[in-house]
């Protein structure tokens, strides 16, 4: 349809209601009224967003035919929700919303705001008709202007995680307009400083909490002129595996910096506190935004907890966590298991149940589940599978009947999954992951040893090949074998905004990890994904390269917890310098501690790779400004490198030039005078005035001689540099 058109009416339904619309549709354009009207059956993002963009920003009113069925619309409920926002930005939703009810109560109909006014009835005859048609342009004769002149209707910009939503997303309609009404409920004139508002969805893992905030953010993002800022604290429920306090702030750290560079604001040379300074001011100039912050981890403390908040009083907070901890912090959303009505589209979205019979186990295995999304899923995409060979009532059967091995995974999962259907999910998980082929087994082996983040297909495939050696072909070809399992089986997900990659849900990879008997295939598997990790790492060794490294370092800082070798001290060294070129200054300092001391115990204190470690965690040590520490550091690796490579050896001067520096920060000039005017004569002697390592030791002890008042000596050296 042409964009530049503007309509009288935007008529949104539920395609199952399409043969009675059709006969509204047909009275209204014979009244003279312009109508959009879309009649296939979009459920896409993209498809959606053209509707809205094309359709409802060019209507002067959406006219829902609200039946039961289009709570289960996905389209129709964006299409609402988009009319809603702006209408209520003008003051009236009523008066740019219509809806037709053709149900005896109006309890399905979501916001509550548009209850309390129902436009008209569903008609039953031809003369209802023309009596609705009436109303409808009598009122639409006292509009002006379109939906999108009061608010632009066009998806603000995303940073961090791209939003794109599921189709199997389901329900949550109330839940979702609590977020909103619940976001915007402290809404006041801005103060300096203001605190902003905070909203928790808490709830159990497996529930569906990072998607309902997603297709939150995806249908209300007309509320968010300022953007959508999406951020990954990464916190598990298995405490065993998760990251600790200085690494969780690395990848804040290392967030807020991207989100800031995709901003526009310069990073290079910045300190974490500049950078996000900045990006506060800028966030200041554009208007409310959405703050997502995924997955918040328990034991954090209030100071922590509050980096990761918006940076401005204008940004909204919308955080999801599996912890009650943070109770006293903004307004919390528990978060239920599906209705009966949401599990069973859920369920019945991968097959429908043939006949009554079917229909009923159906019923009864949605309750045996407890509703819970991503157990139904599961069970959706196995019932998928075995079409024609198990019925639903078989598959019940089966899953009444636990094994060993699925009673102590629901033993094991007690508190975490709805209490009184552990058996059930427990059977579920662990069922459909014996329904894989090796490649599939090795996936989610992979998967579980790594952190609970997308998985680049490069990743995968480099895995695959390596471990047992093969071509690059042929690793890919088991690489894609094993995802297509594991996403038919709805065991993966793709993550969309990241071409290959791959998710998996921390609850599949718990059942993993319980229920894998290969063990020496799991850790053939994890010290092959370190060997990957450390070569891509030293690929992008710049600070210009770093952006690729992205979606690997959290699976780096994740592997960083396995037993201590040396290829982990490698991984832990480029990690560390990677930390420490992004501010991240402590992560770094704990890394090169960590790869100093596993050198050592293996390789020993004179080790070369042992001796760098300790010199690059003294760089560490002096950015914090412990120069104590660092200065210990130093003068124990220059005592080592005299002894074994002399005292002319670069690597021994380099790390005087370091002391001297460290000395010059302890305002021990004096100290750092002697290195330097040792290190320069000794540069003379053996390169040359000429080489730039002589010239770089005169500019050092000028700096020096500066400082102490001798600017004569100063300006000599300088003159010949």
């Amino acid at each position: 349809m042409n964009s530049d058109k503007t309509y009288d009416i935007f008529l949104s339904y539920p395609h199952a209601d399409k043969v009675e619309v059709a006969k509204i549709c047909k009275a209204l354009r014979a009244k003279g009224l312009n109508v959009w009207i879309d009649q296939s059956d979009i459920q896409d993002y993209a498809s959606i967003t053209r509707s809205i963009i094309e359709g409802v920003a060019h209507s002067k009113v959406l006219v829902a035919y609200n039946s039961l069925n289009y709570a289960h619309s996905r389209a129709c409920q964006w299409e609402l929700t988009a009319a809603f926002l702006a209408a209520q930005r003008e003051g009236d939703p009523q008066k740019r919303v219509l809806i037709i009810n053709p149900e005896e109560n109006a309890e399905h109909i979501h916001p509550v705001e548009l209850r309390d006014e129902l436009f008209q009835k569903a008609p039953a005859d031809p003369q209802a008709i023309d009596s609705l048609v009436s109303s409808v342009a009598t009122h639409v004769s006292t509009i002006e202007g379109t939906i999108g002149e009061i608010r632009g209707l066009i998806q603000p910009r995303w940073f961090g995680k791209k939003g794109t939503g599921s189709n199997r997303f389901v329900g949550r309609l109330p839940d979702m307009w609590d977020i909103h009404s619940s976001l915007h409920s402290a809404e006041v004139p801005i103060i300096t400083g203001a605190t902003s508002t905070t909203v928790q969805i808490h709830g159990m893992g497996g529930l569906g909490k990072s998607l309902l905030v997603e297709e939150y953010a995806l249908r209300y993002a007309a509320a968010f002129p300022g953007g959508v800022f999406w951020l990954r604290a990464f916190g598990n429920d298995d405490v065993k595996t998760a990251m600790g306090p200085d690494e969780r702030e690395a990848e804040r750290i290392r967030q807020f910096r991207d989100i800031a560079e995709a901003y526009g604001i310069p990073v290079k040379d910045r300190s974490p506190e500049e950078i996000e300074a900045h990006l506060a001011r800028e966030l200041g100039n554009n208007g409310p935004f959405l703050w997502v912050v995924d997955d918040i981890p328990s034991g954090m403390d209030v100071e922590s907890l509050g980096r990761w908040l918006a940076p401005h009083p204008l940004g909204k907070t919308l955080i999801t966590t599996r912890t009650r901890e943070y109770n006293s912090l903004g307004h919390l959303i528990p978060l239920d298991v599906l209705t009966s009505d949401e599990a069973w589209e859920l369920l019945t979205s991968w097959r429908k149940p043939a006949g009554e019979e079917e229909e009923d186990a159906a019923r009864q295995l949605i309750e045996d589940l407890g509703r819970h999304a991503l157990a139904l899923d599961v069970t959706g995409a196995a019932l998928h599978a075995s079409e024609g060979l198990q019925s639903f009532a078989k598959f019940r059967k089966e899953l009444a009947n636990p094994t060993h091995d699925e009673l102590e995974l629901a033993a094991e999962l007690k508190g975490v999954l709805p209490n009184g259907h552990e058996k059930s999910i427990a059977s579920t998980l662990i069922r459909s992951i014996e329904r894989l082929d090796p490649e599939g087994w090795d996936f989610l082996r992979l998967a579980s040893v790594l952190a609970v983040a997308p998985i680049p297909a490069s990743l995968i495939s480099s895995v695959f090949s390596e471990v047992d050696g093969l071509d690059g072909g042929e690793g890919r070809r088991r690489a894609l074998l094993g995802l297509d399992q594991t996403e038919n089986l709805s065991l993966a997900e793709r993550v969309e905004d990241e071409p290959g990659a791959r998710s998996v849900h921390t609850l599949i990879s718990r059942t993993v990890r319980f229920r894998d008997h290969e063990l020496e295939r799991s850790g053939k598997l994890e010290d092959t994904a370190v060997r990957a990790l450390t070569d891509e790492c030293l690929k992008a060794n710049d600070p210009i390269t770093y952006h690729k490294l992205e979606m690997i370092v959290p699976h780096a800082r994740k592997l960083m917890s396995g037993s201590d070798n040396l290829q982990r001290a490698e991984l832990m060294g480029c990690i560390a310098i990677y930390d420490y070129h992004r501010g991240a200054r402590k992560s770094a300092e704990n890394f090169w501690r960590r790869e100093w001391e596993i050198r050592d115990h293996i390789r020993g204190g004179e080790d070369p790779d042992t001796l760098a470690a300790m010199n690059n965690l003294a760089l560490a040590l002096k950015a914090q400004s412990d120069f104590v520490e660092a200065r210990k550091l130093e003068e124990r690796v220059i005592g080592i490198r005299r002894r074994i490579l002399g005292d002319e050896h670069h690597s021994t001067l380099k790390t005087m030039c370091n002391l001297a520096k460290t000395l010059s920060y302890q305002d021990d000039l004096d100290g750092a005078r002697r290195i330097q005017e040792e290190v320069l004569e000794i540069r003379r002697r053996t390169l040359g005035d000429e080489h730039i390592d002589t010239r770089t030791s005169m500019y050092c002890l000028a700096s020096t001689l500066k400082a102490q008042g001798d600017l004569v000596g100063a300006r000599k050296l300088e003159e010949r540099t």
